[in-house]
């Protein structure tokens, strides 16, 4: 349950701080404040809720702007962390507890000049932007004691939050459960687009009286309301997103409203609490350019003219019903932003020239030569701990290939194991997911068959002892070519595989892989001079196939893949080529016991783009390709024997079908900032698998992202990780 505040007017616009030029704070591109809106349709009802919400609450087309905030930023400056401390009616399970705010050296809360506010008299906001961090404080002051606040909010920048917030029925600084500085502007915002952009690049937060807001309402991205009073069912509801007509002539402003008045119409503005001045500013306290510079020259008066029915209602969606009178009244909060960020996938090694690191390590080495080995440290690198890790999850490229072959990666300081991960041909980039143990210094060593090659190691996730995934040197299991071998003679020289068949492979009690006790195993398996276009299915023996493919080829084409499967009673997994005949190889990687953190499955169709196809419950089929720069959001917690709740990490098989450029896909946890990384690469026309274990988003979303061109996308579960894995 939460306030209903005055606007605090502040129109004293210039400052005696000199400041280095302060962007806005901003979160991810995929953000409800960062959408471009200039080309959507309003509401059905928009006429009728402007008509019912009157106007501004300084006059009919007296759009005023409110400088009276700012942000304060910890980069350069000396802090002082200082704890929170709990006014009485402090805003629970609302607002965050147990918190420490880095306090730059130079800095002041809203409506003072240091860092102590009236904060019986005043809302004394408070905004601090660390790092990838921003705290909002509301009724603040700080003395010898703390922070004293009665609400304070840590908000993640690099996280995209769900379409409600920290939870419904949930406050923050603002009384709609919006983060408030990055929805405010300032005067280096504003002096920076009129350079460049000549917008803002986000959404505005807006105030109307409480009177002519809809009582008991307010819809996403809105959580929550402060004590909005209008009985009209159409009035305009907390959360409401609002944007200036297209049609508006801007003309008569000058340059930098004009700027204010353009992110209007591309981004809009949303009704984020009670108040009677429309608008809030930055007040430039800490800012390099001010509001009063003959070049920017705006004040309060400056988009005068601007009425509320200049303005389009963009569609509600749902509308919650919320009284924030009532006793009943809730907050409930979700985990988004409690979390840390996943450290995965992170690059480790980049061998191009001109390419970086994670952390500046093992980039721009150059090509790895024929015959030649390499050394990756690994332990203590992008995310991975420098003691406890005994294997990781590395996603190999291998690209600007000269030559047809093959990388190996093994634990460093031990044989090299005649064993294959990445298979390539001259002029490909292809890509592959290996387990790897890792050796001497928690080092792994990559070796190079034939040609010179580029490689790029991106860490998709680590095990430790508690994790109960056993790594191997790799040993092969399998080799249907002629006078080729395996680990122990067996399953060797049998000849290919037709289409429409099925080899049932032993596998415990082979290359170390215990013969009891066994639950899953991973596999490197590759298919060899194919002849026709097709697919390879692995699953545990004894159960029914499944709808999935884990490893797609052309003909002659030499392709390989990550296997993760569940092992059947008979110690045994079955592989299926779906047509013409193929030579199979198979590498074991590592093995997991029943009830592992690991959790495998028989796969699970999660996505498929195609038109016409099917998934494990119909949902995400037939969508059409992805675009290229466009990212799609999977739900995978609740589908297809994954969890809806305890999961920490999935492990899927995803697909490029039909591409018509050359590009790359990238999956990361739904929510955060996309890595530098990738996890498929593919050229026009070809079908390309490979496996990713990606951590899940709060929201129990992956994203993945298609860098280049159309193609389609077919996404199958193996498998999930329990937290702590």
């Amino acid at each position: 349950m939460r306030y209903s505040r005055g606007s605090l007017c502040g129109l004293t616009l210039a400052w005696i701080f000199a400041a280095a030029a302060q962007a806005t704070p901003r979160f991810p591109p995929g953000a409800a404040w960062n959408q471009d809106i200039s080309t959507q349709s309003p509401d059905p009802n928009s006429a009728r809720m402007i008509a019912a919400s009157v106007g501004w609450g300084t006059g009919t087309t007296q759009f005023q702007i409110d400088f009276s905030m700012h942000t304060l930023y910890t980069a350069g400056q000396s802090v002082t962390q200082t704890p929170l401390v709990q006014e009485p009616g402090y805003y629970l399970p609302d607002c965050d507890t147990g918190l420490s705010v880095p306090l730059p050296a130079n800095g002041a809360i809203e409506g003072s000049s240091n860092y102590r506010c009236d904060i019986a008299n005043n809302d004394c906001h408070l905004f601090v932007v660390d790092g990838n961090t921003l705290y909002e404080s509301y009724q603040t002051t700080v003395d010898s004691g703390g922070l004293h606040s009665l609400c304070l909010v840590k908000w993640r920048l690099d996280l995209v939050y769900p379409q409600n917030g920290r939870g419904d029925g949930c406050t923050s600084a603002d009384a709609a459960g919006f983060p408030m500085a990055p929805l405010i502007f300032g005067p280096d915002e504003v002096y920076a687009a009129m350079q460049g952009s000549g917008d803002l690049g986000h959404a505005i937060r807006f105030v109307m009286p409480n009177n002519r807001m809809r009582r008991g309402a307010y819809v996403y991205p809105a959580s929550h309301n402060g004590a909005p009073s209008s009985s009209s069912p159409d009035a305009i509801p907390y959360g409401a997103h609002l944007r200036l007509q297209a049609g508006f002539d801007i003309s008569a402003y000058n340059p930098a409203a004009q700027v204010i008045l353009r992110t209007l119409k591309k981004y809009g503005m949303f009704l984020a609490d009670g108040g009677s001045v429309p608008l809030t500013a930055d007040d430039g306290m800490f800012s390099a350019h001010q509001w009063t510079d003959a070049n920017i020259n705006i004040d309060s008066h400056s988009l005068f003219g601007v009425a509320l029915g200049n303005f389009d209602v963009m569609p509600l969606g749902t509308v919650i019903a919320y009284d924030n009178s009532s006793p009943a009244a809730q907050c409930v909060r979700n985990n988004a932003g409690t979390l840390p960020p996943p450290a995965f996938p992170a690059r480790i090694l980049d061998t191009r020239a001109g390419y970086s690191t994670i952390d500046g390590l093992f980039a721009g080495g150059g090509a790895l030569g024929s015959g030649s080995t390499r050394d990756l440290s690994v332990a203590g690198r992008g995310g991975v701990p420098a003691s406890g890790a005994t294997a990781v999850m590395l996603n190999l490229t291998a690209t600007n290939t000269t030559a047809a072959g093959f990388v190996t990666v093994w634990p460093s300081g031990t044989a090299w194991p005649g064993a294959s991960n990445l298979n390539f041909g001259a002029g490909q980039t292809v890509p592959n997911l290996a387990l790897a143990k890792l050796g001497n210094g928690g080092s792994v060593s990559l070796f190079n068959y034939a040609g010179s090659t580029d490689l790029i190691a991106d860490v998709a996730w680590y095990f430790n002892a508690s994790s109960q995934v056993t790594a191997l040197v790799p040993a092969r299991l399998l080799d249907t070519r002629p006078g080729f071998t395996t680990i122990d003679g067996q399953s060797a020289g049998h000849g290919a595989l037709n289409g429409a068949q099925t080899l049932d492979l032993a596998v415990t009690g082979r290359g170390n892989v215990p013969a009891s006790g066994v639950g899953s195993v991973v596999l490197n398996v590759t298919a060899t001079g194919p002849s026709a276009n097709g697919f390879i299915t692995v699953w545990p023996s004894g159960q029914s196939q499944p709808l999935a493919s884990n490893l797609n080829f052309a003909p002659a084409q030499t392709v390989a893949n990550l296997v993760i499967t569940g092992v059947g009673t008979n110690g045994k997994v079955s592989l299926f080529n779906s047509a013409g005949s193929t030579q199979l190889i198979a590498d074991v990687t590592g093995w997991l016991p029943s009830g592992a953190q690991l959790t495998s499955m028989t796969p699970a169709r999660l996505l498929d783009t195609r038109p016409g196809t099917s998934t494990v419950d119909g949902r995400f089929s037939g969508g059409g390709a992805l675009g290229a720069q466009a990212t799609l959001d999977l739900d995978v917690s609740g589908r297809g024997g994954v969890p809806a709740s305890g999961a920490a990490a999935v492990v899927l098989n995803v697909t490029a079908v039909a591409p018509s450029g050359t590009g790359f896909v990238t999956v990361w946890p739904s929510g955060f900032s996309q890595p530098n990384a990738s996890n498929l690469n593919f050229i026009p026309g070809q079908t390309r698998p490979n496996l990713v274990i990606s951590a899940i988003g709060s929201d129990g979303k992956v994203a993945l992202f298609n860098s280049a061109g159309t193609t389609h996308l077919v996404v199958d579960v193996l498998g999930w990780l329990a937290p702590g894995s």
